[in-house]
């Protein structure tokens, strides 16, 4: 079967009518490939819906069956890479969404020999869907290495609320149509100063190829790119250029990070990711949600709300501070730092390289200072000005 009758295939499990939305036990009836994963048992169901479809004559839905929160569930299937291999794969449908308290949005995963290491990713967390919504086409698109084994699609949800889905469609697309991967290389700017027309210099794997960006560090498998870079040896240890040695114990994040003693723990998969532990003995509390970021480190805290009107990359989250029209805060959040398994170690090394005092971006507005009053101004004023 070449790859045309097998994208048929899969897209008659949401085209084609059924009788009942609901099977004899009473269980929500699932679309043929289809199926549920979730953060615990019982958080979220999904199922067909025949009232009200964007397109088509239903649409599949994913709804949380508690009030929690910090839960997630994905209406997904999983197919064979074979068909797709150096190709541009475009997975779209149409959504709506009422009362999400979390997100929800489309997510394609492409994965190779080791699962754990996805070749490509996008969850549309950067930009999701809240609240209630009407219909509305919404895409991922990703690049098919030819070391591919299997690619996973489908509907996510974190949080609360319910998520509708159809028009389910795969398509392989040209190159004019741009990918969405959080973890696509992104070029790097090597200074301020103009750039040369030659083309650009190969970087070695592993190296300059980004995965995820906090504020100007970023990051990728092997290397944390902070103003004293650390790098990853083949024993798992992170060393930076000062010797300083930081080690992941699953979740857990020991070490020393200028020249101060870490231990954090990271917490994700739901609707937030947290950090939580301790940085020079001082207590860490670090909230990302996709509407807002809290950084505290003992009596520093810096709270930012996400700005969603910034010309930003679309893989980045913007949370920034603002005082009438001046930002007084702002941090970007970009690619596997806003996934739902972001990498402990360089999230967390990322945030602390960042810090927990306020970056004013340049250009800002500048900030405002008291009137002069003094006579001697005025005098000085007076002085330096000629006389007739």
């Amino acid at each position: 079967m070449d790859f045309r009758k097998k994208l048929a295939a899969l897209l008659l499990a949401l085209a084609a009518p059924v009788a009942s939305a609901q099977p004899s036990g009473g269980a929500p009836k699932l679309p043929v490939g289809w199926y549920v994963t979730e953060s615990a048992p019982k958080r979220y169901e999904a199922g067909v819906d025949v009232a009200s479809p964007c397109e088509g004559s239903r649409s599949a839905y994913l709804r949380s069956l508690t009030a929690d929160e910090a839960g997630y569930g994905t209406f997904m299937q999983a197919f064979g890479a074979q068909d797709y291999r150096g190709k541009r794969l475009r997975f779209s449908a149409a959504m709506r969404v009422k009362d999400v308290d979390g997100w929800a949005g489309l997510w394609m995963r492409v994965e190779g020999p080791d699962p754990k290491q996805p070749l490509a990713f996008d969850n549309m967390q950067s930009r999701a869907l809240v609240g209630s919504r009407g219909c509305k086409r919404h895409e991922v698109v990703l690049d098919v290495p030819k070391e591919a084994t299997t690619i996973m699609a489908g509907l996510i949800m974190s949080g609360t609320g319910q998520a509708w889905l159809d028009g389910v469609r795969f398509e392989v697309v040209d190159t004019s149509v741009p990918v969405t991967d959080l973890l696509a290389s992104r070029p790097l700017v090597a200074s301020a100063g103009p750039s040369g027309l030659d083309e650009a210099t190969t970087v070695a794997k592993n190296t300059q190829v980004p995965l995820g960006r906090v504020g100007d560090v970023w990051f990728n498998h092997g290397r944390v790119a902070s103003d004293k870079p650390y790098t990853r040896r083949n024993d798992g240890v992170w060393v930076s250029i000062l010797s300083e040695e930081v080690y992941e114990h699953g979740i857990e994040v020991t070490g020393s990070f200028g020249q101060r003693k870490v231990e954090l723990k990271l917490k994700a998969g739901g609707a937030r990711t947290l950090i939580e532990g301790t940085w020079d003995g001082e207590p860490v509390a670090i909230t990302i949600t996709p509407a807002d970021l809290t950084m505290k480190w003992g009596r520093l805290t810096r709270e930012l709300r996400r700005e969603r009107t910034s010309a930003v990359d679309s893989t980045c989250n913007r949370y920034q501070r603002t005082e009438g029209p001046r930002i007084v805060d702002q941090l970007d959040l970009c690619g596997a730092a806003l996934g739902t398994r972001p990498p402990a170690a360089q999230l967390i090394l990322g945030l602390l390289a960042n810090g927990f005092r306020p970056n004013v971006p340049p250009g800002n507005f500048p900030i405002p200072q008291p009137p002069v009053l003094s006579r001697e101004a005025l005098d000085t004023q007076r002085a330096a000005t000629p006389k007739d």
